[in-house]
């Protein structure tokens, strides 16, 4: 997720940043009266752009990009130079410094990595890691320490994941370049399949951002914040697993998804968030043991529907407004089953914001006034 303590960092890099921002935007020119709070938003949006586009380049980390050939030739008893496509060969291995990488990388099945608390994969490129039920890839801290994960930019091709384990992550850092996911996609298609993610300290364990997607049969475990984090994407999230998630366990900004079978149980926020204009069609699946099953805000529209939703914190459907620059979000509800072996609806079971849509099984919501900055403070949806 971007936040916006991020985006003070670019300000600061650059003490003429908020004036071009400002430029850009004015030069854009406006058809009709602004209001401060669109132009703070607009602002805002600029801001992320710019972070993206100049933030989360190599440039900003401590050493430049090498080839596949530096590191065959600094450890060849872990890596193989295939004509530039650097290899991570089977086995088990120890790994204790950054690798940024300025080309593809292949993970070999059967391969154990062992990272330090300092390493970490940066790569300019497609990750290709498909392992075997038999010899799965796995990526994890030495003894139980936290390594800085992944982060993978501008690949020119599919990235692909099939049978890893990517355990024991903080969130990616080094020098300037700050990010909140543990395992980061930009700007590079992924696919994932039968993959699991599994103790994370960031602030998301997988971030895709402007990126091409497709999860199925993946899992998220035991998750300090965010399981999954989606900004300005597009992709499927099919018959997939969050278990003991301390945040969101999907967790969607500008992003087109359709969400297919999943299991969410143990979530202390909300099991689907949806947000800045995305669009989600959530079909069938299981939501239990959740502070909300799905929250639409700030010009979503989420369908969901088949959906069977058991014990939830504070609600099972939301929909409310974050943002004020932003449209009236929509929660469209048919056919969910609530508590064990019912269906139908229950009262109070929802909350719908004055103004927003909410229905259930066609028929509208109640409309109220909602604290939505006490709703951030409470117990279930503070950060």
């Amino acid at each position: 997720m971007i936040k916006k303590r991020k985006l003070n960092r670019l300000f600061v890099l650059s003490g003429f940043s908020a004036v071009l921002i400002f430029t850009a935007i004015v030069s854009r020119g406006f058809s009709a009266p602004v209001s401060g709070a669109t132009m703070l938003e607009a602002i805002r949006n600029y801001g992320i752009l710019s972070y993206l586009k100049i933030i989360k380049q190599p440039l900003w980390v401590g050493n430049l990009s090498n080839s596949s050939g530096y590191f065959a030739n600094l450890s060849p008893e872990i890596f193989n130079d295939r004509n530039g496509v650097l290899e991570i060969k089977p086995g088990v291995h120890l790994l204790d410094y950054p690798v940024n990488l300025g080309g593809p990388l292949m993970i070999s099945p059967g391969t154990t990595v062992r990272f330090s608390p300092d390493s970490y994969l940066l790569v300019k490129g497609a990750v290709t890691a498909v392992g075997t039920p038999d010899a799965p890839i796995v990526l994890q801290g030495q003894k139980g320490q936290l390594w800085k994960g992944i982060y993978v930019y501008n690949a020119d091709s599919l990235s692909e994941l099939d049978n890893v384990v990517i355990a024991d992550t903080t969130a990616f850092a080094d020098g300037y370049l700050t990010l909140t996911g543990a395992v980061t996609f930009y700007q590079s298609a992924l696919k994932v399949t039968n993959t699991a993610f599994k103790n994370s300290e960031a602030e998301d364990g997988l971030n895709i951002i402007n990126s091409g997607f497709s999860l199925t049969n993946t899992r998220f475990e035991n998750m300090r914040s965010d399981a999954l984090d989606s900004d300005f994407s597009h992709g499927n999230i099919i018959v997939s697993e969050f278990d003991t998630i301390g945040g969101d366990a999907i967790d969607l900004s500008g992003t087109k998804s359709r969400i297919e079978n999943p299991r969410i149980t143990g979530v202390r926020d909300k099991a689907i968030s949806a947000g800045e204009n995305s669009t989600v069609n959530v079909i069938g699946g299981f939501v239990k043991s959740v502070g909300v099953a799905a929250a639409s805000k700030d010009g979503s529209v989420v369908k969901i529907r088949d959906t069977r939703i058991e014990d939830v914190t504070l609600f099972g459907l939301m929909t409310y407004i974050k943002k004020s620059s932003y449209n009236f979000p929509s929660l469209i509800a048919y056919n969910l089953f609530w508590g064990a072996g019912t269906s139908g609806r229950i009262e109070d079971n929802w909350i719908r914001q004055t103004g927003t849509v909410l229905t259930i099984d066609g028929q509208s919501a109640s409309e109220q006034d909602i604290d939505v900055k006490a709703l951030y403070k409470g117990a279930v949806m503070s950060k």
